[in-house]
Formats: C-alpha cells, structure tokens, sequence
C-alpha cells in the first residue's frame, strides 16, 4: 500500500493507539542511539508487538518533516537518520541524472 492509504491503515492497526503511555514517553530527548534507546524503551516494547510496525517506519522515512522526531516503527530518530542516509545514498547511484555534465548514462 502507498500514498495516502497508507495512513488510515497504519492507524487504524497500530499498537500505539491503544498504549496507554504518557505521550512524552514516544519522545526521547538523548540523540546517541543507546540512550535514545533506553529513554523509550518502553514505547520501544509497544511497537515490538505492533503489526504494522515497518508500516510506521516507512511514513516516518516518507514523511521527515515529523519522522525525524520521536520513535517511530520501533527506531528513535539517529536510527532513521542512518537508514534515510542510505536510501539517498542508494538513489543517487541509480538515477540517470546523476551523471556529470556532458557524460550521458550507458
């Protein structure tokens, strides 16, 4: 499913809408990975059991404007960091129109 589908769907399955956590929980405030980590593990453990928890981390990779705060698929947000890292990485070795002027893809 994409687009804006993907939403309604997400939310109507997703564990976090029913936890009952402080909303500040979903939110930690270290940026190194393990202590990130350790400040949300208890949203951490909600999104373990979520079933559509690589659905919550493609719209927080789709969506940076508001994926890159908060835990998100069970990832804080130096985790995403380094996957959306990648992904960009990854599009600038296929896409033709990175070539450099005058060269043209073979």
């Amino acid at each position: 499913m994409t687009g804006r589908g993907l939403w309604p769907f997400v939310l109507a399955r997703a564990a976090c809408s029913n936890s009952r956590l402080n909303p500040d929980d979903w939110y930690p405030v270290s940026v190194p990975v393990a202590a990130a980590r350790g400040e949300a593990a208890a949203a951490i453990a909600v999104c373990a059991a979520c079933p559509v928890r690589g659905e919550w981390l493609e719209l927080a990779l789709r969506n940076w404007a508001i994926g890159q705060f908060g835990v998100w698929g069970g990832t804080v947000p130096a985790e995403r960091e380094k996957l959306r890292a990648g992904q960009v990485t990854q599009l600038a070795h296929v896409l033709p129109g990175n070539q450099p002027a005058g060269q043209v893809a073979s």
